[in-house]
């Protein structure tokens, strides 16, 4: 059987997200190889390793924001390998937050939701601002938040849509202790 038949059967062994024999290369430079792993529904995974071994590149490829030169991206028994980000159907929390500065935190955590009245989106983005604690800054602006209340509202905006699948690089790391036992469970 070759490889692109097998990668067309779906898989029932289990996993919600799995990599198989993921290789990356940019220029010369080895990023990735030969990385396999599978996460269980409803695991808590952290993939540990110093700066620049990869890490934020798997991430990324699993999410579909950068392609691997072979191997293959499994989501809920889908190959996913070819598919950009958005038929993934997952969130994702990098480093840089990435906030709108001209928007409120309200609108913030709005931005990625697209069904619903206007109502609906605004209580959706106040439920997800109240899980993370910043309800009583809906109306601020990202500069006027700290650090970890920035990566909070970039949290609350990638839960918002409810994602069947969450990304994060590096999320609870401006977070305080009370704010990262709260959110695990």
């Amino acid at each position: 059987m070759n490889e692109n038949m097998a990668s067309q059967q779906p898989r029932t062994d289990g996993y919600f997200v799995e990599v198989n024999g993921i290789f990356k290369q940019f220029g010369t430079f080895i990023a990735l190889r030969d990385i396999s792993m599978g996460v269980r529904p409803g695991e808590f995974v952290s993939i540990l390793g110093p700066s620049g071994c990869g890490k934020t590149t798997l991430l990324r490829i699993i999410a579909g924001l950068e392609p691997q030169n072979s191997g293959s991206v499994w989501i809920a028994g889908r190959d996913v390998s070819r598919e950009p980000i958005a038929g993934r159907g997952l969130g994702i929390v990098f480093q840089s937050y990435a906030l709108f500065p001209n928007l409120s935190v309200t609108r913030n955590v709005q931005y990625g939701l697209r069904s619903g009245s206007a109502a609906q989106r605004r209580l959706r983005a106040m439920e997800m601002l109240s899980l993370v604690g910043l309800a009583d800054q809906a109306d601020k602006y990202p500069a006027q938040l700290s650090g970890g209340q920035q990566q909070r509202v970039a949290l609350a905006r990638a839960l918002a849509p409810n994602p069947s699948l969450l990304l994060l690089d590096e999320p609870l790391s401006a977070l305080d202790a009370r704010v990262r036992i709260r959110l695990r469970s």
